[in-house]
This record gives structure tokens, C-alpha cells and sequence, in this order.
């Protein structure tokens, strides 16, 4: 088997068990022992629109909320379909900013930092990294 040439997230469904809102609980406890506070405002499309997810992580304790962060330090928007692939660790953060499903505003080195420590598989983090 090949390796991946970016590496995907950790399973942060649970096997498929957690839907949207518990894959980003599960994100935000998995960023708990990263050592650096976060905060990234995720926005998720659908037919019916977007859905926002804050992520907040601080003196290792993390919280998920339903509304914007007017501090996020990295804000991301891609459809359900492609966070669901993201956090079942099918496609790879990089590989899906790549094919143009995720864009992202705001200090993309977090984005690294995030990416490095949830990475489930080998493979490159960044996108210019050779």
C-alpha cells in the first residue's frame, strides 16, 4: 500500500457513531493536551445552510459552542459532506483545501499546529512542507 501523501485527522467520529456537533466535541477534547490555547470558528454547509462551530481551547480545557468567535484565530468553511470525510479520516485536511472543498481565513501556522497533532496517519501536514 502507498503511503498517503497527506496525512488525515484521527477518527473523530467514534467509529460513526458521533454526528457533526459530537465530532467537534471530540475534536475539541483531543485538543486538550496540545499545549497551546485555540480558538477556530468552523462554518458547515448543507441544503439548508451553514451551521457554525466554535472550538475554544484554553489552559487545557476545551469547550464547543453553536456561534461565531469573534476571537477565532482561524476561521474554516467546507460542506457536511466533506467534515464528515474530514474527521472519519477519508480524505486529509490538506487534500480537500487542495481540491477546493475547504477554504480557510485567518493564521493558517494554528491550522499546522491543529493538523500536527490530530494527524491520525503518516503523511505531510503542510502544503508547502517538501
Amino acid at each position: 500500500m502507498a503511503m498517503q501523501q497527506y496525512a488525515s485527522l484521527k477518527d473523530l467520529t467514534e467509529g460513526g457513531k458521533a454526528d457533526v456537533s459530537g465530532s467537534f466535541a471530540n475534536l475539541a477534547a483531543m485538543l486538550e493536551d496540545a499545549g497551546f490555547d485555540v480558538t477556530i470558528e468552523y462554518h458547515i454547509g448543507d441544503d439548508a445552510g451553514y451551521r457554525t462551530f466554535s472550538v475554544h481551547v484554553a489552559n487545557a480545557q476545551s469547550r464547543v459552542a453553536a456561534e461565531t468567535a469573534a476571537d477565532a484565530h482561524l476561521r474554516v468553511f467546507m460542506s457536511e459532506q466533506t467534515w464528515t470525510e474530514m474527521a472519519r479520516g477519508v480524505i486529509s485536511p490538506a487534500d480537500a483545501f487542495l481540491a477546493g472543498r475547504v477554504r480557510v481565513q485567518g493564521d493558517t501556522r494554528v491550522g499546522t499546529r491543529i493538523l500536527k497533532h490530530l494527524a491520525g496517519t503518516s503523511g505531510r501536514i503542510g502544503i508547502c512542507e517538501s
